[in-house]
C-alpha cells in the first residue's frame, strides 16, 4: 500500500509528525523503526524542497537522532494522528 509520502515528499512531514505523536504519546505505533527511521533521513535528505506549514517544528537535530519526543505538538497534528490510527 502506497504512502501519500511516497509521491508528494511534502507529506514527509505530517506523517513524522502523526507517526511521532502517536508513539511518544499514545504509545501507539504505525510504522516499524526502519521506516520511521527512513522518514526522517528523507526529510533530512530534502529539507531544502520540502514544503509544509508545520515544517518549523521539525529539528534536524531530533531527524539525525531519529526521535519526535520532545516536539510541541498542535491540536491539528493530534487529531489527524488519532483520526490516522482509528483509521
Amino acid at each position: 500500500m502506497n504512502k501519500p509520502y511516497q509521491t508528494n515528499r511534502n507529506m514527509l512531514v505530517p506523517y513524522y509528525l502523526m507517526y511521532s505523536y502517536l508513539y511518544y504519546k499514545e504509545n501507539e505505533s504505525l510504522v516499524d523503526d526502519t521506516e520511521y527511521d527512513q522518514i526522517c533521513k528523507d526529510i533530512l535528505t530534502e529539507w531544502n524542497s520540502i514544503e509544509h506549514f508545520h515544517k518549523h517544528l521539525v529539528s534536524k537535530d531530533a531527524l539525525t537522532a531519529g526521535t519526535g519526543y520532545d516536539i510541541v505538538y498542535p491540536q491539528r497534528v493530534i487529531n489527524a494522528a488519532k483520526a490516522l490510527l482509528n483509521g
